[in-house]
């Protein structure tokens, strides 16, 4: 690499002088030198070139590597079909690339990249815009854009760069002054090398990972971008590794007795080859015997790093490292949290060029063919041997360095085991050592076992004592907790015994009744299916219709287990008219069946998105507004009323369910998580859901609240409106958020509702859910509405639908709630110049002249529905202002300030920091 950079340096003062047609020449030369210096640097990371890439993602993590067989051409392996089945059979590439549900290749014919995956900012082809005749050295991906590094110019402008990127919140052309190296992308940001002085710069977003403002004067031989820090190996003699950015501990608040196992900036001092980052670590290649080493956050239960195996290349993907292993079968490795299913035979070990190795670098063979005949594979050389070692072979244009131990002067483990094979005498004072040692190992293990069988057996004796007193304690207070439960004192507390009364009230089938019910499982009993479940239509013995889920049986059985236990777990604690009521449980070898009430008109998603246009006509305008109305009462009832509150994770159209009276209900509680205690606090999760309803704040930061149901209830809303799905293809703007919210902002509300359904007279109140789903899929979660807001939005706007005499007259319930473990009251108030208190709403309910009741056929169940009409919610928070609202002329004032979807989340606070440091 010194090499090249002085050759460069001398042509271009000479072109510089003499700009003839023979300095024209030169210049060709110049790129070729480029092209040749550039691509035989070795920085594979997350979003850095390679001959292998990784993708990752909700859809799973994807391996590709460019095949061995000197084709060039790509082999994928792994979970996300969307990559496996897209993956080009018949072009060729130079190397590749990969972030979030995504692979990228620069196309050996055209110098473009080439990229394909399921990813909602990257399509699939060269990406778009692409200037006319751009030509590239490098491409890399960050987690949803890529980045490429232009063919240097030539004349007065050979001393800019030009780097063109692509995706989410990063499509631009980028003009840099100085001649870059190469460019390495993170989650958010990219960073460039420049050529001339080996300095590093960044651009993008420095909310997450505070790289640009960090980054060091340093100068550095190559550099890679992780998720949020950046690493590079320094220049110099000893080229260790040197990394900054967001590290998962909060190093003034929290102190680690091993920092260094939490911390990405504490690096090893050992001399490295390559470097590359993942989501929230690094890994390297040593130098001296090509063995790889990671630092920074490991999730708990990683695989380890491969012990003592050598490896050509490595690269990152988000919570895992993969690499070739320095092995004639050029066989793949991964290691980490979220592994590939799959892995090919072979791959490359790196990038195949016509040009010879130059100083400093060796040609790869070991006997296969990585590349077709007059093209070669230049791995570095190993730099310089450790401490203990001394050099038996130097570098060739041919081979690598080879070192030994000097075993005159051992002082290591590692020593004494590599001498210990080349001398008898060694061996015997080997043995000697284990002689002595022996003894005292058996005797600490012997210590060990006895000291946790103690332990053990103590911890037994103490939890069988406490259950045993526990047991008498509740057979004799039996009669006590149930007059105090009684007592007008403890009327709003929950006792243990009513707790045990709700678990209770699933009842327990057997198998065989089940098997009965639905006449043995059959295909035409099935009135559903998902990705790990059946559902199948069952009559009881007592006449009772119902639906039964069953898991179905596989090798994942684990994540069954846990579904089905989390959804048993949950609805035998909650009680709401619009939550899909559960009667029962099966659970029988590796049987689990979750027995509902039947839903007789399947799920909102058949009627909006159906193919039978009269079952979507049986959903006129008032019935859709009530089932969003049902549903977001239901949602409110698990954020606000149910304790601990409950954050369902999985709001779609095709988990809310309808009855035959066409009334609404929640089911699918297989991802939903308690939530602390104080509903604003956040909980430190990775990212779950369904592609196109997922909070993106949630899935960027997994930072997970209430808010992240908003989100997906915003989705559905606008889905509802306009009869779109959330992700749909078929349309030029697939995403319906980005579709509609320009749109509604822009006042055009007749543009997005569902051509199906006549208009009606007045859209006001479909105006108004409009503006209600656009605040609710707002990108930052503290800018949305509760959902209390919410359901007394939609609640206004369906009376106004109807008809009522006066959006300000309330809708009161019908029907009171059981199950609710706590009542928040709410400050409540009737207007400015008028105030009621809390007694007058909750007590007074008699006085209701002036209430507006909607037919039978609409249920509102919640309690709070009437301590919540006379919030001190204005209309202009959730709803917009009416006269904004009614003025279509005013079409700046609709949108009621909502800020853009292309516009960042913006900078975290301190809090959000912390959060993040001190989680992942």
């Amino acid at each position: 690499m010194d090499l090249c950079r002085c050759l460069l340096n001398e042509i271009f003062m000479w072109v510089s002088k003499i700009y003839t047609w023979k300095a024209r020449f030169l210049v060709h030369m110049v790129i070729f030198f480029m092209v040749f210096c550039n691509l035989y640097g070795v920085a594979v990371s997350l979003g850095s070139m390679s001959s292998v890439s990784v993708s990752y993602g909700e859809k799973g993590p994807v391996f590709c590597g460019i095949k061995s067989d000197g084709s060039h051409l790509v082999t994928c392996f792994g979970s996300n079909p969307a990559i496996i089945y897209a993956t080009p059979s018949n072009l060729q590439f130079i190397g590749l690339t990969a972030g979030s549900g995504f692979v990228c290749g620069l196309l050996m014919s055209s110098n473009q990249p080439y990229c394909w995956g399921n990813s909602n900012f990257i399509g699939v082809g060269v990406p778009q815009p692409m200037s006319e005749g751009s030509h590239y050295l490098e491409i890399s991906a960050g987690d949803q854009h890529l980045c490429g590094l232009q063919i240097p110019l030539k004349g007065k402008r050979r001393n800019v760069s030009l780097v063109d990127c692509w995706g989410y919140n990063m499509t631009k052309n980028h003009v840099f002054d100085g001649q870059i190296q190469s460019i390495s992308a993170g989650s958010e940001f990219n960073c460039g090398l420049l050529a001339q002085n080996r300095s590093v710069f960044c651009w993008g977003d420095e909310t997450s990972s505070r790289v640009i403002s960090l980054i060091p004067k340093k100068r550095f031989q190559r550099i890679a971008a992780g998720g949020y820090h950046v690493c590079g190996i320094l220049e110099g003699v000893d080229s260790r590794a040197y990394c900054w950015g967001t590290s998962m501990d909060a190093e003034e608040e929290i102190s680690y007795t091993n920092l260094a196992e939490h911390n990405v900036d504490f690096a090893p001092s050992d001399p490295m080859l390559a470097v590359v980052g993942g989501k929230f670590h690094a890994c390297g290649i040593k130098s001296y015997n090509r063995e790889v080493v990671c630092w920074g956050y490991l999730i708990e239960g990683s695989t380890p790093p491969p012990k003592g195996a050598r490896l050509y290349g490595i690269t990152a993907g988000d919570y895992f490292t993969c690499g070739v292993l320095a092995e004639t079968s050029l066989r793949p490795v991964c290691w980490g949290s979220g592994l590939p299913s799959t892995l090919p035979l072979a791959v490359s070990p790196g990038f195949c060029k016509p040009n010879p190795c130059v100083p400093g670098y060796y040609e790869f063979n070991n006997g296969s063919a990585p590349c077709r005949t007059g093209y070669r594979i230049c791995l570095p050389c190993s730099e310089s041997c450790p401490a203990e070692m001394y050099q038996i072979y130097k570098c060739t244009l041919t081979s690598d360095r080879q070192c030994g131990y000097n075993c005159s002067d051992c002082t290591s483990a590692e020593c004494h085991a590599g001498c210990s094979s080349l001398t008898s005498a060694t061996g015997k004072k080997n043995a000697k050592y284990w002689s002595l040692q022996l003894p005292v190992i058996i005797a600490e293990v012997a210590f060990a076992v006895f000291l946790s069988s103690i332990v053990s057996l103590t911890a037994i004796l103490y939890v069988r004592y406490k259950l045993r007193n526990c047991r008498c304690s509740s057979k004799g207070q039996k009669s006590k907790k149930s007059n105090a439960s009684s007592s007008p004192k403890n009327r709003g507390k929950v006792q243990p015994d009513v707790e045990e009364i709700k678990i209770r009230r699933a009842q327990l089938f057997t198998y065989e009744d089940l098997e009965i019910a639905t006449h043995g499982f059959k295909e035409e009993s099935q009135v559903g299916k998902g990705s790990f479940s059946c559902v199948f239509k069952g009559v009881l013995k007592d006449g009772t219709v119902v639906a039964v889920k069953r898991a179905i049986i596989s090798a994942d059985m684990k994540k069954n287990s846990k579904e089905f236990r989390t959804e048993l777990d949950l609805l035998s604690r909650l009680n709401h008219a619009h939550l899909l009521n559960l009667l029962g449980y099966c659970e029988e070898g590796e049987e689990r069946l979750l027995v509902y009430e039947y839903m007789a008109n399947g799920s909102l998603h058949q009627h909006l998105h159906g193919k039978n246009k009269a079952v979507k006509e049986q959903l006129d305008w008032v019935k859709r507004v009530t089932i969003a109305v049902q549903a977001a009462r239901g949602i409110e009832y698990l954020h606000g009323y149910a304790c601990p509150p409950v954050i369902h994770r999985d709001i779609k159209s095709s988990n809310i369910l309808i009855d035959e009276e066409h009334n609404a209900r929640v089911a699918d509680f297989g991802l939903s998580l308690l939530g602390p205690a104080n509903s604003s606090s956040p909980l430190a999760e990775l990212p779950a859901g369904t592609l196109g309803y997922l909070d993106p704040e949630y899935y960027r930061l997994h930072y997970l609240t209430t808010k992240s149901d908003v989100y997906s209830f915003g989705v559905l809303l606008l889905e509802i409106l306009s009869g779109r799905k959330a992700i749909d293809m078929q349309f030029e703007e697939g995403n319906v958020v980005e579709w509609a919210v320009p749109l509604i902002k822009s006042g055009d509300i007749q543009a997005i509702l569902d051509p199906d359904l006549t208009p009606p007279s007045d859209i006001e109140a479909l105006k108004r859910i409009a503006n209600v789903g656009c605040k609710c899929v707002r990108m930052r979660g503290k800018e949305r509405p509760s959902m209390d807001k919410v359901t007394t939005a939609l609640e206004q706007a369906l009376a106004l639908l109807m008809g009522s005499p006066s959006i300000e007259q309330p809708i009161l319930p019908t029907e009171v709630v059981l199950g609710s473990s706590r009542m928040h009251k709410k400050s409540s108030q009737r207007s400015s110049n008028q105030s009621v208190s809390e007694a007058d709403v909750t007590e007074s309910t008699e006085d209701q002249r002036n209430e507006f009741r909607a037919p039978s056929w609409i249920t509102f169940p919640s309690v709070a529905s009437s301590q919540r009409r006379k919030s001190s919610v204005s209309e202009a928070d959730v709803d917009g202002k009416i006269t904004e609202a009614r003025n279509v002329g005013n079409v700046g004032s609709v949108g009621d300030g909502l800020r853009s979807l292309e516009e960042e989340i913006g900078p975290a606070s301190p809090q959000e920091h912390l959060f993040l440091q001190h989680n992942f």
